[in-house]
């Protein structure tokens, strides 16, 4: 016989066991059968604009297969945007179809809530022709969202930095996430941006399009050159910026550094930082911080702004590789300055940046579908073998995330993907020589691919070319529409220029 006293404890612990078994059981099974492949839910969406006035949109959720490649596979679902022609359009004219970059675009619904956003950056397009975007399978807005644990251990700050226990931590925390999807259901060998592209020509044929343009630029560019590879009959006109080919998903670290060495280039020669530029330059400024480091690091102490505690950061040479790219921010205004501070000895900012990179959340969670999408993608032995042995590797990091997570995802769609191809669809390429994400040469590598093109050489260019350009120049933007509508080219010129860097000079 149970003892009365006993019958509230027995009682709690039945509801705790109980509320553990609902964690991931229901005593109750959904009858709704799941969407058709193929579907669409079309809705009206109300866009708040500046003045407090509305833009009257169409969003939809786009059911697509998981897995094309799986008979009767589960679908998941794309988030779809449409902004209407305005009545300036030519009805004849293709839609545009804006595929994002990262991959990690996080969907328009966010965006939005910052007035002005629609106005600046999308209603322009309207009066060339229907404006589509379309969400990236897995991330963002699309269901499942497959948003994973970014949580890095906390490494001792005040210890030499140890890749072996970072590689170990990555690598087990990364399968451990896979699982937790793939247990959860997911089928995430569909997550590639083969099927990616698929999505879009799913989006347009649900839309009721024979043809279309597509807009893209870094991952972005990358979907559509798979697109324009899988499709070439369905696109009219393609518009890029910021290239990554089928095989530049790893960023090559020569080219890449080539764009600082434009950079400082310009900053050595300007007025700001007159007398401020260490003898040799900025490239070997940046060279020597990291063989200082690397040969003798040095113990900064700083405020832990997450602890509230003082603490002492050993910057060695692994932190160095990590800052030669700058550590304020993106702007290329800003780069001179940080490798003049830590030249001249003082890294305090950037022992701050590495407690920000211990523990600060992403503003943007990482998500699996990322990792597969990339990985997917990949890159052949030939040009990793080139990578590694390119003398950049030496000054700035290359590839640590995608080297050492990638075969944690088991995701590879293979060199003859990874094949580079020509297309006679009519394209602009709009590049920056300042775009440290996808380098200007990987644009230069892809020009004889191109049989109907026109390259738009944009110095200063950052990774946002066309939106640069754009922003600066109405006549580039009133060309660049022209060809959106007609295909007609001729008012774009080879070389444009931004205007000059006004650099921050260090504290």
């Amino acid at each position: 016989m149970v003892s009365k006293k006993l019958l509230p404890f027995i009682g709690l612990i039945f509801c705790i066991s109980s509320a553990t078994i609902a964690q991931n059981t229901s005593f109750h099974t959904a009858k709704a059968s799941a969407p058709e492949a193929g579907s669409m839910f079309i809705f009206p969406e109300r866009i708040l604009l500046k003045d407090g006035s509305f833009y009257n949109a169409e969003r939809a959720t786009m059911f697509v297969p998981m897995n094309r490649s799986v008979e009767n596979s589960d679908v998941i679902s794309l988030d779809v945007y449409r902004f209407k022609a305005s009545e300036k359009a030519n009805p004849n004219t293709p839609p545009i179809f804006f595929l994002h970059g990262g991959p990690a675009f996080q969907g328009l619904e966010s965006a939005f809530k910052e007035l002005g956003t629609f106005e600046k950056y999308w209603q322009f397009m309207t009066d060339v022709a229907d404006v589509v975007v379309v969400s990236q399978r897995g991330i963002g807005t699309s269901k499942p969202t497959t948003i994973i644990d970014s949580r890095k251990s906390k490494m001792p700050l005040n210890e030499a930095y140890n890749e072996e226990a970072a590689v170990e931590e990555l690598q087990n925390r990364l399968s451990q996430e896979k699982e937790v999807w793939e247990n959860l259901g997911v089928d995430l060998k569909g997550f590639t941006v083969l099927e990616a592209a698929e999505d879009v020509n799913d989006v347009r044929k649900a839309l009721g399009y024979d043809k279309i343009t597509i807009w893209g630029g870094s991952f972005g560019s990358h979907w559509g050159m798979t697109l324009m590879r899988q499709y070439p009959e369905i696109i009219e006109r393609a518009i890029l910026r910021g290239m990554e080919g089928v095989d530049h998903t790893y960023d090559h670290p020569g080219h890449t550094w080539n764009a600082y060495k434009r950079i400082a280039e310009e900053a050595e020669n300007s007025e700001e930082l007159k007398g401020l530029i260490p003898e040799g330059g900025l490239i070997a400024a940046a060279e020597t911080i990291v063989k200082r480091l690397s040969k003798k690091p040095v113990t900064v102490e700083v405020e832990n702004s997450y602890t509230g505690k003082t603490e002492k950061v050993l910057m060695d040479g692994h932190w160095a590789k990590q800052f030669t790219r700058g550590y304020t921010g993106k702007q290329e205004a800003t780069w001179p300055a940080d490798i003049i501070t830590m030249y001249n000895g003082d890294f305090t900012k950037a022992a701050l940046k590495v407690i920000e990179n211990t523990y600060a959340l992403r503003s943007r969670p990482l998500t699996a579908s990322y990792y597969m999408l990339d990985c997917g993608s990949g890159i052949t032995p030939e040009r990793l073998k080139e990578h590694l042995a390119d003398p950049a590797t030496e000054v700035i990091e290359y590839e640590w995330d995608y080297r050492k997570a990638c075969p944690c995802w088991d995701s590879d769609l293979g060199d003859e993907f990874r094949t580079n191809f020509e297309t006679e669809i009519p394209t602009v390429i709009v590049q920056g020589t300042w775009d440290r994400s996808t380098p200007y040469e990987n644009a230069l590598e892809l020009i004889p691919y191109f049989k109907n093109l026109k390259f738009v050489h944009l110095k200063r260019g950052p990774h946002g070319a066309i939106r640069a350009a754009y922003l600066y120049s109405a006549e580039f933007k009133k060309a660049l529409l022209k060809f959106a509508e007609c295909g007609d080219n001729s008012d774009l010129k080879d070389h444009m220029e931004l205007p000059q860097v006004k650099w921050v000079v260090p504290e």
